[in-house]
């Protein structure tokens, strides 16, 4: 963290020397001082000299708002002896020799304040915040920016400012999250992070009722103008959850704290048939911030699949053709109500409440055709699934906030959290053989109910600018129960269950963790970081109606380390390595059945054990004047991977699911480069080159594999006309799998977008998967059979979207700029 914020400060003593240029032109008078100021941080920031005395503030607006990048300088007999601009929450801290000195802020449409303060070798200067008033003499139009990139880098993760791609806009978190680096969605909705779907996905850093037990449906339902932004952490450290063999994905809400009433809205429209509106709004007076996000869509999402099966049993050989047209959607909604109370001016508490329902109506047709060993049609089945999903999701949570005053990042938080999901699904299923007379009718009904309780406590301790420590501690107690019950009609017209496919399943894990990490430097380049988190796991699941039940519990220490070396404040190479296990969730271990297609079933295992992994991560990154580059290198050991497979019985049915599959070695690079060589024109590329070799073998059959693949994402922005156009292309390569070899897809989006009514409304057009392409093909091939699927869960989509944000600002104490944010990706610019 250290490195990322000597990264942070040298940006912005580049935007002050900047800034100088620009008043020295509208100001003459002020330039002079504005620019020594510019060049002393410039020096200071090169030279890392470390001072006797020390003082620490805060520089706030008049309604208490902290002012990123003011000026704060010490002077004595008019030499100005230290200097720095303030950091995202307006915090300052100078270093200079014991002594009485002029401390001076200021900042662009403001008073400069001016305090005499003496400083001591003994112990740091902590003065109370300090408010500049605003300058009775208007700048003309003058506008300071330090817009958000698209991507940020950290020490230990990579920050993507949603607002900054505009094919985002109108979108879902499953679209956004298909389009950042290293990140793959497959067409079912699957996400997987550098090749692997063992991937934790967090709502603002913990679990959320958002995201739930069907993570695929959640992202789609989750609207992009809910997201601030997503941060990308694949080797997390010891103050996360060490679920996710590939790390960690957490996406950021948004939740603004300016003063008065502000905010956005949003309405968009779309084909095929996509409709949706939404609004983002806060209010913040004095000690009280009222923060909200609502979003609401209905949709129809067309999709198809084609699979042609092959089998070949000890007595017969024949196949069949499977034609499957979709046609999924609703309504749903996210409603998010929050507030801040500032009990002191250290103090904050915090609460919120999400509620999130939605009801679809998806309707599933398929037909089989059926081929003998000659090739001749025999026989044509057809089955319609009309179905009616019903879900509800109640999420609470308290945040409290204790902010200590001798360092920014010294302080301690607690949370509780509580969640409750409700998902119902019933189906009618009508089922008709050509030339046979009457129709086989079933019903399906599956309820499933979660509650989740989670609490938590973390604080965190600086001893200076470069070294401290971190502890914390977690519970989380999950319960899911789900009643899956299959019913046929019989000969009388009653409904009969099948025991086969009915049962109670309840599945509880609880997880108890604590952590310790501790931050250190070794001179002036390196810093470091090493921690150790204990997990007690104890999860268990039961049949009731077979009554059945199967514990396990085990204990694990999972360690971290981090090491940053700077070559200079805008180059670093980094270093860290991290133990993550997989445990086996609801559905891997759920026994029953999906039944739709009656011919291909996917189901859980109960015997499941955990994956572990070790990940090792080297990388080097370079800021440029106009972008930045990075590069690294990965690898990952796993053991017990958990791998679907399919076997075919003896009645030509296929089933899927989970096994152990022994280990895995996967070695990748990584590359990305942000450039922006002119002010019309911005590239963002990015590629991952991945090896993963599996060696494993179940019930005597071996599923060894060995695939080299890629993915990568190149996108082109051009500014013309007050308005932005962005072109991007995906491209996921093939990959051998245990069974078989998917094949690549490519997609292509266009995304258009004009800023109106004086900047507070903005218009955006956008095609994602323009030409259609985004199928997932793949072929399997087993003992007795061989497969090829194709299949797309929704074609390219077209939406035109219109933005109008409420009290939008330009200038003092506004927060302009396209993207917002400030470089550390939350908040706002000034």
């Amino acid at each position: 963290m250290a490195s990322f914020l000597r990264n942070f400060n040298a940006l912005r003593r580049k935007q002050t020397l900047d800034c100088a240029l620009y008043l020295s032109m509208q100001h003459p008078l002020t330039a002079l001082k504005t620019i020594s100021l510019g060049l002393l941080l410039l020096a200071n920031g090169l030279t890392h000299k470390t001072l006797q005395a020390q003082v620490q503030g805060q520089i706030v607006d008049e309604n208490k708002e902290p002012l990123p990048g003011a000026a704060v300088v010490l002077l004595q007999d008019d030499t100005v002896k230290a200097g720095e601009s303030t950091d995202s929450e307006g915090r300052f801290s100078l270093n200079a020799p014991p002594g009485t000195y002029l401390l001076e802020g200021s900042f662009v449409g403001y008073q400069t304040f001016r305090k005499e303060v003496t400083l001591s070798a003994d112990s740091p200067l902590k003065l109370r915040p300090l408010s500049l008033q605003p300058s009775s003499e208007k700048l003309e139009e003058a506008t300071v920016e330090a817009e958000a990139k698209m991507m940020e880098f950290s020490q230990d993760k990579r920050i993507f400012n949603v607002g900054k791609d505009l094919t985002n806009t109108a979108s879902n978190a499953s679209d956004i999250l298909n389009n950042l680096p290293s990140v793959n969605v497959g067409v079912e909705g699957e996400v997987s992070l550098r090749g692997s779907q063992n991937v934790r996905i967090l709502v603002n850093g913990k679990p959320s009722g958002l995201i739930g037990s069907d993570p695929a449906n959640a992202l789609r339902n989750l609207q992009s103008n809910m997201i601030e932004r997503i941060e990308v952490i694949t080797n997390p450290s010891a103050r996360y959850d060490a679920e996710g063999e590939a790390g960690i994905i957490n996406i950021v809400l948004k939740k603004q704290d300016k003063a008065g009433v502000n905010g956005s809205f949003t309405v968009n429209g779309g084909y095929p048939r996509d409709y949706g509106a939404g609004a983002s709004l806060n209010y913040r007076k004095n000690k009280l911030n009222l923060f909200s996000n609502l979003s609401f869509e209905w949709d129809r999402a067309p999709g198809k699949a084609y699979s042609k099966q092959q089998f070949w049993l000890e007595d017969t050989s024949y196949s069949f053709i499977r034609d499957r047209h979709q046609s999924r959607g609703g309504l749903n909604g996210d409603i998010r109500l929050g507030a801040d109370y500032d009990l002191s001016e250290q103090e904050t508490l915090t609460a919120s409440l999400l509620f999130s329902p939605s009801k679809d109506n998806n309707r599933v047709n398929i037909s089989y055709r059926d081929f003998n060993s000659e090739g001749e049609q025999v026989q044509t089945v057809t089955r319609f699934d009309d179905e009616i999903e019903t879900e509800r999701t109640l999420e609470g949570a308290l945040n409290w906030t204790r902010q200590y005053e001798d360092y920014k990042d010294h302080k301690w938080t607690a949370d509780l959290q509580y969640t409750s999901e409700y998902e119902r699904e019933r189906s009618t299923i009508e089922q008709d053989t050509i030339g046979r007379p009457g129709t086989m009718i079933q019903k399906v009904d599956n309820l499933e109910e979660q509650r989740r309780i989670l609490a938590q406590t973390d604080y965190v301790h600086p001893f200076d600018e470069e070294q401290g420590f971190e502890a914390g501690a977690r519970a989380t107690l999950r319960t899911i129960n789900n009643d899956y019950r299959l019913s046929n009609e019989n000969n009388a017209g009653e409904l009969v269950d099948d025991p086969r496919f009915t049962n109670q399943f309840t599945f509880i894990e609880n997880v108890w963790a604590g952590y310790g990490i501790f931050n250190g430097a070794i001179g002036d380049k390196i810093t470091y970081q090493t921690g150790l988190r204990l997990e007690y796991t104890d999860i268990s699941t039961q049949m009731a109606d077979v009554d059945t039940a199967n514990r396990r519990t085990y204990l694990n220490l999972f360690p971290s380390f981090f090491f940053t070396y700077s070559f200079s404040p805008l180059s670093d190479l980094q270093l860290s390595y991290s133990r993550r296990i997989s445990r086996p969730g609801f559905w891997t271990l759920a026994p029953f059945f999906s039944f739709s297609d009656n011919r291909t079933f996917y189901s859980g295992n109960p015997d499941v054990n955990p994956e572990f992994t070790d990940s090792y991560d080297l990388g080097y990154v370079r800021y440029l004047e106009s972008g930045s580059i990075y590069g690294g290198v990965y690898y990952r050991h796993r053991t017990g991977v958990v791998e679907r497979i399919s076997q075919v019985d003896s009645n030509g049915f296929t089933r899927i699911f989970p096994v152990n599959l022994s280990t895995q070695n996967a070695y990748g690079l990584e590359f990305n480069i942000q450039w922006e060589p002119t002010d019309w024109f911005s590239t963002n590329a990015n590629i991952n080159l991945y090896r993963a070799v599996t060696e494993g073998s179940y019930e005597g059959q071996d599923f060894n594999a060995r695939t080299n693949t890629a993915n990568g994402r190149i996108s082109n922005t051009f500014t013309f006309w007050n308005s932005d156009l962005q072109l991007s292309f995906n491209l996921r390569a093939p990959e051998q799998t245990t069974q078989g070899r998917r094949l690549g897809i490519y997609t292509m989006d266009l995304a258009w977008s004009r800023d109106i009514l004086k900047g507070k409304g903005t218009i955006t057009f956008a095609a994602r998967d323009m030409f259609n392409t985004r199928f997932r093909r793949a072929y399997t091939y087993g003992e007795n059979f061989s497969r090829f699927s194709r299949f797309q869960w929704r074609r390219g989509q077209f939406t035109l979207t219109f933005s109008y944000r409420l009290n939008k600002k330009n200038g003092p104490g506004g927060r302009a700029g396209k993207g917002g944010g400030n470089y550390g990706g939350g908040g706002g610019s000034r």
